[in-house]
């Protein structure tokens, strides 16, 4: 039935209950929505971070790969990997790590050692030449500089820091040496073919062997393995860490 309202508009039964149902959207519904739009918005941050953290571990596996590729080549041209003098005298051939921040030794010295820089490095008292143990100043690789300490070579003038290689969290690059002789199977480090690293590169599930470097990073947390889990229980797997072997 058409209806007249006394100023000449007709309206239809049928058509006023369908706009009075099409005003808006209930509570129920605009909750469901809003719902809907967080569970998106999530989802689309966290497949952002993680694509991102991927990309960063393969920048860090990137420049991990130079270090190797320096350390491959000095090694099958002097025989060994670059050891400083005072790492080579009679009972001090101790498997050697740079780059620990809680350590004795920079990386530093590695990386002027692989890029043939005539430098001089005093650590603990122990003064390395790089002249000494690359007598040439060959270059074996080189890495990319950055004013940031952040995935490469942090170069600013005057800084302590600098010359250190960094991975892209902002944190020294870890390189450990297993110093020759390797007369012994184990003997913690000294003189014998394991690799030790008094547990800064040993998980549950992986750990060094017989290899003649590593290089590792701690990854995005800073925190060797799975942050909070027992020592057995610390794995590689499932961790943000980069490792070399």
């Amino acid at each position: 039935m058409i209806h007249y309202d006394g100023v000449m508009t007709y309206h239809n039964p049928d058509t006023v209950k369908k706009m009075q149902s099409s005003k808006g959207f209930t509570l129920v519904e605009l909750l469901v929505v809003i719902a809907i739009i967080v569970t998106l918005a999530a989802a689309l941050i966290i497949g952002v971070r993680g694509a991102m953290l991927k990309a960063q571990k393969t920048q860090c596996l990137n420049t991990m790969r130079s270090v190797t590729t320096g350390l491959t080549a000095f090694t099958f041209e002097y025989g060994k990997p670059p050891i400083p003098e005072s790492k080579a005298l009679p009972g001090q051939e101790v498997d050697t790590i740079f780059g620990d921040p809680g350590g004795l030794y920079k990386n530093d010295y590695i990386v002027a050692v692989l890029e043939g820089t005539d430098r001089r490095f005093t650590f603990g008292g122990e003064v390395w030449d790089v002249a000494r143990v690359n007598p040439k100043l060959e270059t074996y690789t080189t890495f990319e500089r950055s004013p940031m300490k952040k995935n490469g070579v942090y170069e600013v003038e005057g800084d302590a820091n600098s010359g250190q290689l960094y991975d892209p969290w902002q944190k020294t690059i870890l390189i450990a040496i297993n110093v020759p002789p390797y007369a012994v199977d184990s003997a913690d480090g000294l003189r014998d073919k394991l690799m030790h690293t008094w547990g800064l590169a040993e998980y549950a599930d992986t750990k060094p062997r017989e290899e003649q470097f590593i290089i590792w990073s701690y990854g995005k947390d800073g925190v060797k393995g799975t942050a909070g889990k027992a020592v057995n229980q610390n794995t590689y797997k499932g961790s943000d860490d980069v490792i070399s072997w």
